[in-house]
């Protein structure tokens, strides 16, 4: 697997400029430091799990990524993509989310 080009180094250089351009992320950033630097494997699978966590908890999102991985064995786009919107919608995809693809 390739080597990430985002190193926490890189990661702190990218909130110290735009905490520079930002005052409200400035303060945030001053509080809070920078975010996490989430090791996630690269791959479709990844792809479709940070999508589910968009807007939900993360608990909810890993539960509704095992139900996904249930139904859709192995998780591939091929395998994603015979998916019907009911079927999208019973794992925990939102009706905006099953607009996707």
């Amino acid at each position: 697997m390739p080597k990430s080009w985002l190193d926490r180094r890189a990661l702190v250089r990218a909130v110290d400029h735009v905490a520079a351009l930002d005052p409200d992320l400035a303060q945030i950033a001053a509080e809070h430091g920078p975010p996490p630097l989430w090791d996630r494997p690269q791959g479709f699978p990844t792809l479709l799990h940070i999508i589910l966590e968009q807007q939900v908890s993360l608990s909810s999102a890993r539960a509704a990524f095992e139900r996904l991985c249930a139904v859709a064995r192995p998780l591939t786009p091929e395998s994603f993509l015979q998916l019907d919107d009911a079927q999208l919608k019973s794992v925990g995809f939102s009706r905006q989310k099953t607009s996707y693809g």
